[in-house]
């Protein structure tokens, strides 16, 4: 006789099967809307109103449920967060960033169990260290000695062909800038960003994911990985 286990393996490879699929091709669509928003609607039905871990991935992956327990996104589709946390993972994998690996993946853990303080602090160390470390992919002979990471993010700028674009006001010399304000958002007191709440850490991560994904993808262009 075949036990619980046995019998649920059938059914566990074929979930599998469906959210490869949905990961590999995030647009299908069944009557006009995205099999995923319709996949999250049933397993919000199938939650309960405890369930905080599961609303807090949902909010990550930017969904919320409105006071008439309507799924919406917070976000348009076209961001896809949840493909843009892939890829970043995927991304930083690829260069063996192994310090941005361990700050997100302790902010992704904070924020999973509602550490808001904790996870703002990680964000910005993830930030942070992702720029040191594509400057040391970028330029190996001057980063390493760069004393700070603003430093590091100037020689970032200043290659002869520069990776932090001034054109788009990504980089100046006054720090009146995208990457130093986004870095500004992030610590808004300093380096001891306080309690926060789940709004703003949510915000947070979201912005780090976004800005990642832009600059790790640059650099895999600048490398030659993409087309």
């Amino acid at each position: 006789m075949s036990s619980p286990k046995d019998r649920l393996a059938p059914s566990i490879n074929r979930l599998r099967q469906v959210f490869r699929h949905l990961k590999d091709n995030p647009d299908t669509k069944h009557d006009g809307r995205c099999l995923v928003d319709l996949f999250v609607e049933e397993a919000l039905r199938r939650s309960t109103p405890h369930d905080e871990a599961f609303f807090r991935a949902l909010r990550r992956d930017g969904f919320i449920r409105d006071e008439n327990g309507v799924l919406r996104r917070t976000l348009p589709e076209v961001l896809d967060l949840p493909a843009a946390d892939d890829e970043v993972h995927v991304l930083r994998d690829r260069y063996q960033f192994t310090t941005t690996k361990g700050h997100l993946d302790q902010a992704i853990r904070a924020h999973s169990e509602g550490d808001w303080a904790a996870a703002n602090s990680q964000f910005r160390t993830f930030l942070e260290s992702l720029f040191d470390e594509i400057a040391v992919c970028l330029d190996p002979g001057n980063a390493p000695a760069a004393r700070t990471g603003e430093t590091r993010r100037q020689l970032l700028a200043n290659l002869p062909a520069p990776f932090l674009n001034r054109d788009l006001n990504e980089w100046s010399d006054d720090g009146k800038n995208f990457v130093n304000c986004t870095f500004k958002r992030l610590h808004p007191q300093g380096s001891h960003p306080g309690l926060s709440h789940e709004e703003d850490s949510t915000f947070r991560l979201h912005l780090v994911l976004l800005t990642a994904r832009v600059f790790l993808r640059r650099l895999d262009a600048t490398l030659g990985r993409r087309p």
